[in-house]
């Protein structure tokens, strides 16, 4: 089954069972990086954002999650490790689009956490009650026996977080312009990692690399 397929499957049922105003399903690769997103009920223009604003300062971040030594964390949790700098910082950041609050589930295979999904709720939700995340702790068993043996039998490949970012922008169609734009760095600079990109994914061209990394 592909990533997408397995994603969205995920997703469907646990979107049925716990009320969400929008998702997100992610793969993990080795570095605890998120990556290969799959999103629901949820403006690209957000994501964007988040991934060349407030990607470091998001208290839910895997690597953020592992350390709390839960695998359901809901934001509050992940704020409690954080400072207030960043935590003020992402709290803007979800006000500007109405979230109010988010929980993260993760999978783990052998320790190491390989897929993630992230419930946001907006106003007319709430937060996440104590019920609700007992029932994503339920779930979560079973999203981890789902995902976690195809995920991790999956070669992963030694990206950076800035390579990542770039391959998801290439994914959303960005020109290399808007890329530099978005990420606030020079031109020159996107076409390095490309040729990075390029030759650690072993392709020769932006199609083939968006197949590779994200059908």
């Amino acid at each position: 089954m592909q990533s997408t397929e397995l994603g969205q499957r995920c997703l469907n049922t646990f979107t049925q069972l716990i009320p969400a105003s929008g998702c997100v399903f992610y793969r993990i690769a080795a570095q605890l990086e998120p990556h290969d997103f799959l999103l629901q009920k949820m403006h690209s223009d957000m994501h964007e954002r988040y991934l060349s604003q407030y990607r470091r300062v998001d208290p839910l971040q895997p690597r953020n999650c592992q350390l709390t030594g839960h695998s359901v964390v809901p934001l509050r949790l992940g704020m409690s490790a954080q400072d207030d700098l960043s935590n003020r910082r992402y709290d803007g950041f979800l006000q500007s689009y109405g979230v109010v609050d988010v929980v993260e589930v993760l999978a783990f295979e052998q320790g190491r956490p390989v897929a993630g999904i992230s419930l946001l709720r907006g106003c007319d939700l709430g937060v996440f009650g104590p019920h609700e995340l007992e029932q994503l702790q339920a779930l979560q068993g079973m999203f981890e026996l789902a995902v976690a043996p195809r995920l991790s039998s999956t070669p992963t490949l030694q990206l950076t977080s800035r390579e990542w970012q770039v391959a998801e922008l290439l994914r959303a169609g960005r020109s290399n312009k808007e890329i530099a734009r978005q990420l606030g760095v020079g031109l020159p600079t996107i076409k390095t990692h490309l040729i990075n990109l390029f030759r650690k994914v072993a392709v020769s061209n932006r199609t083939e690399l968006v197949a590779t990394l994200f059908l």
